[in-house]
């Protein structure tokens, strides 16, 4: 059934460069390779970098490996499936962060997706490229890039490709409620064109901002969405993802833990966030940094102490660990969980997921992975073995 979706960051979310914080990326550029030189005198040391770390293999009948390193099988009847976190980031437009989230995944098996918003593929001076459905050429709710940032976003972008994390999009405008022409009031039509410009954006970086460098990736490679604040109507966007190619969206926000269904009028699964308790009691919340920031500081870190920040992180993280207690001993529904490159309440949402990632990524029987590699398992699974996880009943809040 499909339904009107709304929720999620509001255009103030990603408004100040990059998602949330009022810092400028570092200008220099990263080395995208995979080893780097140190000269001293007369000899030249190669010195390996750093790598992720590998997953171990599921039991069951070997399918195919991904580009991130994990291997799906095929589940046996009558066995668990696999705990399976997907952690995303949309607009993933921030060096620091980028270098960030690379040094966790050198101490566990982990990597994720990152929803890339297309004005970050353009700058002040070229951001007249872009007209948004409804909206004059160059105008966004978020930020633009830089024009010294560009070369260091696309280094970023293929670095993440070439260690096997994903790229999806988060669109270019990100026009949400309150301004003219909402995602949510978007034609079909209208999406079309949203996508075409974003697919163009990826192919010609280089040309439209009179650069060299080029992304190493293809519109055929995106095969993943997240709406502007979780916003549209799906009956006006899925057949504009099923013809760009899009098999996944992570907009439609589900009530508790449960396994992904798929609308099968467009081929499209439908795998997003939850709404869980949060820790220590309250109503249920979308497990976002974004939500959870607006519960615990109504979006606003103005006054905020380092003290008051460090127990909101304790919080989200004591949510996270709630939810991974209830779907590992219960349905093993994917944990989704949504953030932003942001630095809100003093990185509160940051620490809270990294240390949920240190601590749980790689565990028995638990594997996090970008969403793509979820939407493969599930599809290499028995038919009737994935309607039996399907149809068990949701998770709505801890367990014992």
């Amino acid at each position: 059934m499909l339904t009107v979706i709304s929720g999620g960051c509001t255009n103030s979310g990603d408004s100040a460069r990059k998602d949330g914080s009022t810092s400028s990326p570092s200008s220099g550029s990263p080395s995208s390779s995979t080893t780097k030189a140190t000269t001293t005198k007369a000899t030249t040391t190669t010195i390996p970098e750093p790598e992720p770390v590998p997953y171990p293999t599921p039991p069951g009948v070997k399918v195919k490996t991904q580009a991130s390193g994990f291997t799906i099988t095929e589940t046996s009847a009558g066995e668990k499936p696999p705990q399976f976190i997907v952690a995303s980031f949309d607009g993933s437009g921030w060096h620091e962060k980028w270098e960030f989230w690379r040094a966790v995944q050198e101490k566990v098996p982990f990597h994720f997706t990152g929803f890339l918003s297309g004005t970050y593929l353009l700058s002040e001076t070229t951001k007249d490229t872009y007209v948004g459905p409804g909206h004059n050429p160059g105008v966004s709710s978020i930020a633009w890039a830089s024009a010294d940032e560009l070369p260091v976003e696309i280094d970023d972008l293929n670095e993440a490709l070439d260690r096997g994390d994903e790229i999806g999009s988060h669109f270019n405008g990100h026009f949400c409620s309150g301004v003219a022409s909402p995602v949510g009031s978007w034609t079909t039509a209208d999406w079309n064109n949203e996508m075409d410009q974003f697919n163009s954006f990826i192919t010609d970086v280089d040309a439209n901002n009179d650069i060299d460098a080029k992304l190493d990736l293809a519109p055929g490679d995106i095969k993943g969405v997240r709406t502007p604040c979780l916003e549209g109507d799906p009956t006006q966007m899925y057949p504009a993802f099923q013809s760009h190619g899009i098999i996944y969206d992570s907009s439609v926000t589900r009530s508790g833990l449960l396994w992904p269904q798929k609308d099968e009028q467009h081929s499209i699964w439908q795998i997003g966030m939850s709404t869980f308790p949060m820790f220590g009691g309250g109503r249920p919340v979308i497990t976002m940094d974004y939500n959870f920031y607006y519960r615990q500081r109504e979006a606003s870190s103005e006054g905020v102490t380092p003290e008051e920040s460090a127990a909101d992180s304790e919080q989200v993280l004591g949510t996270y660990r709630d939810m991974y207690h209830a779907a590992f001993t219960g349905n093993r529904a994917p944990l989704i969980l949504g953030n932003h490159f942001n630095q809100w309440n003093n990185g509160a949402y940051q620490n809270a997921m990294a240390s949920f990632i240190k601590e749980t990524c790689g565990k028995p029987e638990t594997y996090c992975v970008p969403f793509i590699d979820l939407v493969d398992w599930m599809q290499a699974q028995d038919p009737a073995y994935l309607a039996d996880v399907q149809g068990l009943p949701a998770e709505m809040g801890p367990r014992p």
